[in-house]
């Protein structure tokens, strides 16, 4: 796993993190699907969000860090009407998205 390794006592105080793949494109909206890390295993939850300010927020609220770099690359990727992104989820955050909605969304 790419980053930084933590010890045992450091990883317990920072919070479990789950990596998680968020792939979206613009499809009268910006239609977003989840994959586990291993890029195969699909996420039961689809999200549509209705403008590039609520992807954005949702990749900063999923721990994707928004500094200059990301914050081009990520953009760059709106303008092109599709990309993706690594987030690093609570377990909390992990669970809610592990669980599909009723309402088919």
């Amino acid at each position: 796993m790419p980053g930084e390794q933590l010890c045992e006592k450091c990883a317990k105080e920072r919070g479990a993190k789950r990596r998680v793949y968020l792939h979206f494109m613009w499809r009268a909206g910006w239609y977003c699907q989840f994959l586990e890390e291993d890029l195969k295993t699909p996420i039961p939850r689809k999200v549509v969000l209705p403008d590039s300010a609520k992807l954005l927020e949702l990749a900063e609220r999923g721990g994707y860090i928004l500094n200059l770099e990301n914050r081009q690359a990520i953009q760059h990727a709106i303008a092109n009407g599709r990309g993706s992104v690594w987030l690093e989820l609570t377990e909390e955050q992990y669970q809610k998205l592990r669980v599909a909605p009723r309402n088919g969304q």
